[in-house]
C-alpha cells in the first residue's frame, strides 16, 4: 500500500511540474534556422475566407488552426487586426483539422501554431499556443512592420 501512494504522489508531482512547463511555455516561440519557404498556395491558405498565395510586403502571419480549436478564433481575430493596423503585413490561415501531412511536416502538435514569414516567404520564428504580443510585435519590428 506504502509503494502504490508513493508512486500516486510522484505522478501527481510529474503532472504539476509537466503543467506548470507548459502554462510557462505556452505562446513563446522562437527563431527557426532552417529558413525554409512556405508556399501558400500549396498550403491551401485563405485570407477572410478567400484563398491566397500573396506574402506581406514586410511579413506574413501564417496561422495553423483546427475546427475544434477553443483559441483559434480569438488568435484569429487579433492577426487579423494586426494585419490591418500595421503596413506591410499579410495575414493567413490553413486549417489543419484533416491535413495531418501538414502537421507533420512542420511538426504542428497544438494548436494554434503561428509561423513569422519574411517578404520573400522564410520561415524565420514560430510560436506554440496563444502568442505572446510583446514577443510578436519584437520580431515584426526586426522585419520594419511597424
Amino acid at each position: 500500500m506504502e509503494t502504490s501512494l508513493i508512486a500516486t504522489l510522484g505522478l501527481l508531482a510529474l503532472g504539476v511540474i509537466g503543467g506548470i512547463t507548459f502554462k510557462v511555455l505556452q505562446g513563446k516561440g522562437h527563431r527557426v534556422s532552417t529558413k525554409e519557404i512556405i508556399d501558400l498556395g500549396k498550403l491551401k491558405a485563405n485570407n477572410n475566407g478567400l484563398p491566397t498565395t500573396e506574402y506581406g510586403k514586410k511579413a506574413t502571419l501564417v496561422q495553423f488552426s483546427t475546427s475544434y480549436c477553443g483559441q483559434c478564433p480569438g488568435v484569429k481575430r487579433t492577426l487579423s487586426q494586426l494585419e490591418y493596423r500595421l503596413g506591410g503585413l499579410c495575414f493567413a490561415e490553413v486549417d489543419i483539422t484533416e491535413r495531418l501531412d501538414v502537421a507533420a511536416h512542420f511538426n504542428i502538435s497544438q494548436t494554434p501554431t503561428v509561423f513569422l514569414l519574411n517578404d520573400k516567404g522564410h520561415l524565420i520564428y514560430r510560436m506554440g499556443g496563444v502568442p505572446k504580443m510583446n514577443q510578436l510585435m519584437q520580431e515584426l519590428e526586426k522585419l520594419g512592420v511597424k
